[in-house]
């Protein structure tokens, strides 16, 4: 098979941008805001040093970006040609700096924060160095992408004592980022089986996956109930309608999954039919973090402005994606 042909490389602006991912900040902010948000829900912190969490995220997310492509550079000349390394618009050794800038800039602010927020988001940094260096398994791939993504949720539920403002971590909030990184794993999941991870047909595995995605987001209001609500008693209204609030909008991501499922099941998949319902998985990911934003909604103003974002994050990360493209 003839190698394929090189497209002209793009504007280095451009070009930059996709290296890193840019189209996709929202996304990693969201995460963070969320976070925080669910672990103060009456009103936002005091102190500034939770912020200094927002570019420790944006390093290690985006410097991760870089370095996955610049693994992938032998790959992709092959196969996808068009992305900024083969193309020539990014030199290797530029992306290789890049990488390294904003990962080392990322810990640099974490550290700011606190010594805490450092070793957090640098076992986030390891998970995902991890990830681009050996995360090409079918399993060991997405456990580590689900395993960054709730690091990074966590970090945000965990802020108060990151930064040193509470003495004693609340734990409990951490299920959060389990099921977050759950729900990640299973798009991952998808996501290899677009890319041909092996030769074996691909059956029933996308169902399954597509299962999983649908079930995680099913769990938001369950798990939100057992976080926040004080055992053995009945919720307060106001954390009641959060629930109710969080259920619909988990129910209505659900019922596209399910569909997008039931569709598949029935005409037999492909690998473009896998990947459109990856598409529509990543496409989700604002409304699952939202979901979860819902439960404090009516608790206190917080939550208000992490589901905002989550949302109007969801539609800048669309129109920048015409501007930089995920290749």
């Amino acid at each position: 098979m003839a190698p394929a042909t090189s497209p002209p490389p793009a504007l280095p602006v451009v070009a930059m941008g996709q290296l890193i991912r840019i189209a996709l900040f929202p996304s990693a902010i969201s995460d963070l805001l969320v976070g925080i948000a669910l672990a103060h829900l009456v009103e936002w912190p005091e102190l500034v040093l939770p912020w200094l969490l927002v570019p420790a995220s944006l390093g290690v997310y985006h410097g991760a970006m870089a370095l996955n492509d610049w693994v992938d550079r032998k790959d992709d000349a092959r196969t996808r040609p068009d992305r900024p390394i083969p193309s020539g618009a990014v030199p290797a050794p530029l992306a290789l700096f890049t990488s390294a800038v904003l990962l080392t800039g990322g810990l640099l602010w974490a550290g700011a924060a606190g010594a805490l927020a450092g070793l957090w988001m640098l076992t986030v940094a390891t998970l995902a160095v991890l990830y681009d260096l050996v995360g090409r398994g079918p399993w060991i791939g997405p456990l580590l992408l689900g395993s960054c993504r709730a690091g990074n949720l966590g970090a945000g539920l965990m802020s108060p004592w990151l930064v040193g403002a509470s003495t004693e971590p609340r734990l409990e909030l951490l299920w959060f980022a389990g099921l977050y990184g759950a729900h990640v794993f299973f798009i991952s999941r998808l996501g290899r089986l677009e890319d041909d991870e092996d030769e074996a047909p691909l059956g029933e595995r996308p169902t399954h996956a597509l299962r999983g995605i649908a079930v995680t987001r099913m769990l938001i209001p369950f798990v939100g109930y057992l976080v926040l609500a004080d055992p053995g008693t009945a919720p307060p209204l106001d954390l009641s309608l959060g629930l109710v609030l969080a259920a619909g909008l988990a129910a209505r991501g659900a019922m596209l999954t399910y569909r997008t499922m039931a569709s598949g099941a029935r005409s037999g998949w492909t690998r473009s039919t896998v990947g459109q319902a990856t598409g529509q998985s990543l496409r989700g990911l604002p409304t699952f973090t939202g979901s979860m934003a819902c439960i404090g909604l009516i608790v206190g103003p917080v939550c208000v402005y992490a589901l905002a974002f989550a949302l109007v994050g969801a539609w800048i990360s669309g129109k920048l994606r015409s501007t930089f493209p995920l290749t």
